[in-house]
């Protein structure tokens, strides 16, 4: 999985190198094709995701999608996003976690360094499933638009997970007493969980 995350990573940025060499006259507004900038922007993207630090334990890899407004009248943009994401769980010291599925609801800005390149920080709620509960997300990257109808970007995102133990069991689970985030022992855990994700979009 990291190698195919790797390889995305590398291809989208040929594609954005490619991006940047477009002549100006055929984009010369941030965002607009022949001076005719467009305000309002539907997306809906593909999300690879890394588990870095802490959240690496419990699980490899993730993959979602979204589904993102945009109101940009000029350099700076802002956005609503929508989506769902599944980080699958991996075995860990004999114990089977189970999938960490989330729907965030992201709100941000973003701004645009040139046509085609533009730093995008988010914020919001991310509504967790299976007993995970509802955490602060925030996040922020660095993204290329590929011609005027795909962009890409490539971003950290954070959140600080509520604490999963027995207090929490849902049942169902294969953890102590049902909890299915419950490793054997029934010590409750949770913090700061980190991501690095790759976005990939189509514009309508």
């Amino acid at each position: 999985m990291k190698k195919l995350f790797l390889l995305l990573t590398v291809a989208a940025s040929s594609f954005a190198a490619n991006a940047q060499n477009t002549p100006a006259n055929a984009n010369n507004k941030y965002g607009g094709e022949n001076g005719a900038a467009k305000k309002f922007i539907w997306s809906l993207g593909i999300e690879p995701s890394i588990p870095i630090g802490n959240f690496h334990e419990y699980s490899g890899f993730g993959l979602g999608g979204s589904l993102m407004g945009e109101y940009k009248p000029g350099r700076l943009g802002i956005t609503m996003n929508a989506g769902f994401i599944d980080y699958f769980g991996k075995s860990n010291e004999s114990f089977d976690y189970p999938d960490f599925k989330y729907i965030p609801v992201l709100a941000g800005l973003k701004y645009y360094m040139s046509p085609n390149a533009f730093l995008h920080a988010q914020a919001g709620p991310g509504f967790g499933t299976n007993g995970l509960g509802t955490s602060f997300w925030y996040g922020g990257g660095v993204g290329f638009n590929l011609g005027k109808s795909a962009d890409i970007e490539l971003k950290y995102t954070g959140w600080k997970q509520n604490e999963v133990g027995s207090s929490n069991d849902n049942g169902g689970g294969n953890g102590p007493g049902g909890n299915p985030y419950e490793p054997p022992g029934g010590s409750p855990y949770g913090g700061h969980y980190s991501t690095i994700d790759l976005r990939l979009a189509v514009k309508f």
